[in-house]
């Protein structure tokens, strides 16, 4: 009975992450086509940036909490709060580089007759390899998690605008 549900839970785990990757690229497209363009142009870059933002602001986080358990109830809630807002940014600027990963993805294996398939197909390949036992999980899930991070940062926070034209955006 164990094995039914977690059987279950992968399933229905794999489509709710579709359907997310898919929805943030329907929600924000513009940033979606930056943080693609980002890792069309620069992967190994992305990847580097991933790196060093990941271990400065997890070492910040852990600071930030390791200070929270040793000062007053309310600063420490206040610092708590700046740990989750930090790690929430982190998950949203992951979500954003995973599903334009997801995109190129879709490119990459022949795209579809719609942006749609294209971003399923893409989103369904990503989550596979990321399956895949022992070198999926612990190797090309963070590397993948780590390249979308830096793909994202690079894209959404740097200061030169990436012009994109109107027709690109329309056909996400």
């Amino acid at each position: 009975m164990e094995i039914l549900g977690i059987t279950l839970l992968v399933l229905l785990g794999g489509i709710t992450i579709i359907a997310l990757f898919t929805t943030i690229t329907l929600l924000f497209p513009a940033q979606v086509k930056k943080t693609q363009l980002t890792l069309e142009n620069g992967l190994g870059r992305s990847l580097l940036l991933g790196v060093v933002n990941f271990t400065f602001f997890a070492v910040l986080v852990a600071a930030l909490v390791w200070l929270a358990q040793e000062s007053s109830e309310v600063l420490g809630g206040i610092l708590v709060f700046l740990a989750v807002v930090i790690m929430l940014g982190f998950v949203i600027f992951a979500l954003v580089g995973l599903a334009a990963l997801a995109k190129v993805l879709g490119h990459r294996i022949g795209g579809g007759k719609t942006p749609f398939v294209t971003n399923l197909r893409g989103s369904a390949l990503l989550l596979l390899a990321g399956l895949a036992p022992y070198v999926g999980w612990f190797l090309f899930t963070p590397l993948v998690l780590l390249t979308g991070l830096g793909a994202a940062i690079s894209a959404l926070v740097r200061k030169g605008d990436v012009v994109i034209a109107a027709e690109e955006v329309e056909s996400v």
